[in-house]
């Protein structure tokens, strides 16, 4: 965790995310799927900061996964992924006018929330219901009523994992040409 911390405080001095490298075309895929209404209309994950900035990670989440026992070159894929994600969210931060007094704070939330969460997903991926639990505590605050949708979710997970695992990273670009 401590080498992923310091490669990020390394980007903040080239904070311009590389939009035409593979990470950087994903990255932009997985946004466009985060933002797919069916995820807010069907789903009913919250159509909120909170509730995309959940989305995105569970997205990511999902490369994490197929990554995780890989070679060096695409674990080194994951990490500008999630380099990327990271100067998005300082970005919008500073949009929405965060002081820098506080900002540091922010920050340290956001990475703990991503490393709990994708901790937590990568725990409970085989075991349906736990990884429904943890759906259900992370995006509908422990609302027991949204299990159905967080069943849901994680079918969407699971088909996406299945759909990727195995593949290369060129594999993964062309699959995901028409949507992540």
């Amino acid at each position: 965790m401590f080498k992923k911390i310091i490669s990020y405080i390394k980007n903040l001095y080239s904070p311009i995310p590389d939009y035409s490298s593979p990470h950087g075309i994903l990255y932009r895929r997985i946004l466009d799927s985060s933002y797919e209404r069916h995820f807010y209309k069907k789903i009913m994950i919250p159509d909120t900061l909170d509730g995309r900035f959940d989305l995105i990670i569970l997205h990511i989440f999902i490369i994490i996964k197929i990554f995780k026992n890989s070679n060096d070159h695409n674990k080194n894929f994951t990490q500008k992924l999630f380099d990327i994600f990271m100067l998005e969210v300082e970005s919008s931060y500073r949009e929405m006018g965060i002081s820098d007094q506080s900002f540091s704070k922010k920050m340290k939330v956001v990475i703990e929330s991503f490393y709990g969460r994708t901790k937590m997903y990568d725990l409970n991926f085989n075991n349906k219901n736990e990884f429904i639990n943890c759906l259900v505590r992370n995006i509908w605050s422990e609302d027991i009523s949204k299990e159905i949708y967080a069943g849901e979710l994680y079918d969407f997970v699971t088909k996406k994992v299945n759909k990727y695992n195995n593949k290369s990273i060129s594999e993964i670009l062309e699959l995901s040409v028409d949507g992540f």
